[in-house]
C-alpha cells in the first residue's frame, strides 16, 4: 500500500538470514516471539535493504505509519543514492530531518535496541548496519485516570495515579511547576527491566538523602520488580520490624505535599502505588484530607484516629486482663453484669478473644476477596451471623463481641491499611501477655513496643520524631495541627536544605504597623537595632 502511494518499494515477507548487522542480532535475540514484528523495506533507486522491529501490542499503528514509515517512504521515493548513503551514514540527521516523531535518539548497540522494543519504541536500521535509530511510538493499552481507591476524600483533588509512569509523573508536575523538580530513571530486574522514577525536588530535599536512596535503588539485584512492594522490602532499614518504613500512597496531592516537605518518592511503571520516605509514626495518621479542612475539625479527626490506634492495641488485652486477674477495680455493679455475661461460657476468656480475632480476620479477608458489590453485604452478615450463633453456643460472651467488634472499628480508622493491620497483629502478643501476667503484663509488652518505637529509624530519622529528638514548633502539625498560616518552616527532622516554607507577606507587616494603637517611632526612639522587624521565633527568615 505505501509502495503505491509514495513510489518507494515495500517488500513484507520472509525475512533475510540473521547476520552480524542489528537486524540478524534482534531477529536472533527475539527467535521464536511471534509479537516482535520485522517490516522489511527497499529504500530508494538502488533498493537499500532495512527494517522496522517493534512489538505488537506496545506501539501505536496509526503514530507508527505517520512519523515513521510515511516520511521515511516519501524520503526514499525522491533521494538519490548519494543522498541514501550520506543519511545512512549519519542516522541521527536521518532522524532530525526526515523523521517526524517527538522523539529519536540512536540505538548504538543490541542492548540499547533490545530495551527500546521491550518499552514500547520502534527500531529502524539498515541492513548490515550495526547502529539504527530509536523511535518512540508507544500505544499500549492502559487504564487512565480514576478516583482513589484506598485513599478516598471528602474534600480535594479527585485524581489518582495509574499504572502508567509517564502520567503519574506528569500529574505530579501539575502541581508542582518548579523547574527543581528532578526526576531521574532507573532500570531495576534483569529481566523485567523495569523503569523506576526517583523524584525529589533540588534544594528542599537534603542530598544525603537523595543519595542514600539512589544508592539503594543501585543495590537492588533482582530478576524483576512488579511493582513498588518489591523496592520497599529490598531497600527499607529494618525488615524484621512490623512497621512500615515508607509512606505508600495512590494520591498525587499526598506525593506533592511530601515532596515539598523536603521527601523523596520512589515511582515504579505497571503501578499506581508510589514510595515515600523518610516514614515516621505520626505521618502514618496524616490524611490528605487534613490540609484542606479547618484546623479545628482536623484536630477532632486526628484524636479519633489515635484513639483508634491504642484501642486496636489495648482494647482485647484490656479486657482479658481486668475479666481474668483484676475484676475488683472494675465498679461492683459491672463486674457482677460482666461475669453474668460470662455464664455458660465454656472456654477461658483468652480463648473468646482468640478465637473472635479469627473470626474477625477470616470474614476481613473473604471480605476483600469476594465481588465488591456483595463484599460489604457479606462482611456484615457474616460478622451479625457468626457473633450471633458464637453467643448461642456458649463459645464467646456478649462482652467479648462488643471488644472485638472495637478493636476492628479502631483499627479501620487509620489512614494507611497495613498501619491499620499492624496494629490490630500488635494486639496478639499484649492480649496473650495480659493473660499470662495481667495489666503488669500489658504494660511490660506496650513499653517493649514503645522501645522498638524509640530504637528505629527510617533514612536516619527517628520513627517517633517530632515527639522526641526535634523543636517543639514541629509539634505544630503532629498530635494537633495548628492553623495553617503557621506552617512558616519545613520539619525540621527532614533537614531540608531550604528549611523557610512560607513568609509573611510584606503588605501584612506594613497593615500591623498602622494599625490604630500601633508604636509610631518617636523622637530619639533607636532605630536599626539589630533584631529590629523580625518575625518571630522564626529567626527573621519568616
Amino acid at each position: 500500500m505505501w509502495s503505491g502511494m509514495f513510489g518507494g518499494r515495500l517488500r513484507i515477507g520472509k525475512a533475510p538470514k540473521p547476520g552480524p548487522d542489528l537486524i540478524g542480532r534482534l531477529q536472533a535475540q527475539f527467535d521464536g516471539a511471534d509479537d516482535v514484528k520485522f517490516r522489511f523495506l527497499s529504500l530508494g533507486r538502488e533498493a537499500v535493504e532495512a527494517a522496522v522491529v517493534y512489538i505488537d501490542g506496545l506501539v501505536d499503528d496509526a503514530l507508527l505509519e505517520q512519523t515513521l514509515l510515511r516520511p521515511l517512504l516519501r524520503w526514499a521515493a525522491a533521494a538519490s543514492p548519494g543522498e541514501v548513503a550520506a543519511l545512512r551514514r549519519d542516522l541521527e540527521r536521518l532522524g532530525r530531518s526526515v523523521l517526524t516523531a517527538g522523539d529519536v535518539s540512536l540505538a548504538d548497540g543490541l542492548q540499547t535496541a533490545t530495551e527500546a522494543l521491550l518499552q514500547g519504541d520502534a527500531v529502524f536500521a539498515f541492513r548490515g548496519d550495526a547502529r539504527g535509530l530509536q523511535v518512540v511510538n508507544r500505544g499500549w493499552e492502559s487504564r487512565g485516570v480514576d478516583d482513589p481507591l484506598l485513599e478516598v476524600t471528602v474534600r480535594g483533588p479527585r485524581d489518582s495515579f495509574s499504572e502508567n509512569l509517564l502520567w503519574n509523573t506528569a500529574l505530579l508536575r501539575r502541581r508542582i511547576r518548579d523547574p527543581h523538580l528532578r526526576v531521574k530513571l532507573l532500570k531495576i530486574g534483569r529481566r523485567s527491566r523495569t523503569t523506576v522514577a526517583l523524584v525529589h525536588i533540588e534544594g528542599v530535599a537534603p542530598e544525603p538523602l537523595v543519595e542514600e536512596v539512589r544508592r539503594r535503588l543501585d543495590a537492588i539485584d533482582i530478576d524483576g520488580i512488579l511493582d513498588t512492594g518489591y523496592i520497599e522490602h529490598l531497600i527499607e532499614d529494618e525488615w524484621w520490624s512490623p512497621f512500615p518504613q515508607h509512606l505508600k500512597t495512590e494520591r498525587p496531592d499526598k506525593v506533592a505535599a511530601g515532596l515539598l516537605e523536603g521527601r523523596v518518592a520512589v515511582f515504579a511503571d505497571t503501578t499506581p502505588f508510589v514510595l515515600m520516605m523518610p516514614a515516621t509514626l505520626d505521618s502514618l495518621f496524616h490524611s490528605p484530607e487534613d490540609s484542606y479542612d479547618r484546623w479545628f475539625h482536623v484536630n477532632l479527626l486526628r484524636w479519633v484516629r489515635f484513639l483508634g490506634a491504642a484501642l486496636s492495641i489495648v482494647a482485647p488485652a484490656l479486657y482479658v486482663a481486668l475479666v481474668a486477674y483484676h475484676p475488683g477495680i472494675l465498679p461492683t455493679e459491672f463486674t457482677l453484669r460482666l461475669m453474668a455475661s460470662r455464664e455458660g461460657v465454656a472456654f477461658p476468656v483468652v480463648f473468646e478473644a482468640l478465637v473472635m480475632q479469627l473470626m474477625l480476620e477470616l470474614i476481613k479477608e473473604a471480605g476483600f476477596r469476594v465481588p465488591s458489590p456483595i463484599g460489604q453485604t457479606f462482611g456484615i452478615v457474616g460478622g451479625l451471623v457468626l457473633g450471633e450463633m458464637g453467643v448461642r453456643a456458649g463459645i464467646v460472651s456478649e462482652a467479648m463481641v462488643i471488644v472485638v467488634a472495637v478493636t476492628a472499628v479502631s483499627s479501620f480508622a487509620a489512614v494507611d491499611r497495613e498501619t491499620g493491620t499492624v496494629l490490630r497483629l500488635l494486639g496478639l502478643p499484649v492480649m496473650i501477655s495480659a493473660a499470662v501476667l495481667g495489666l503488669y503484663g500489658l504494660a511490660m509488652v506496650l513499653l517493649l513496643i514503645l522501645i522498638h518505637l524509640a530504637c528505629l529509624r527510617s533514612y536516619g530519622v527517628p520513627y517517633i520524631a517530632p515527639y522526641a529528638y526535634y523543636k517543639w514548633s514541629d509539634l505544630k502539625d503532629a498530635f494537633l495541627k495548628a492553623p495553617t498560616r503557621s506552617f512558616r518552616r519545613r520539619p525540621s527532622y527532614l533537614h531540608p536544605p531550604d528549611p523557610v516554607r512560607m513568609r509573611e507577606r510584606r503588605g501584612r507587616q506594613d497593615a500591623k504597623r498602622n494599625e490604630p494603637g500601633a508604636k509610631r517611632n518617636e523622637p530619639g526612639a533607636k532605630r536599626n537595632e539589630p533584631g529590629a522587624g523580625r518575625g518571630d521565633d522564626s529567626g527573621g527568615q519568616v
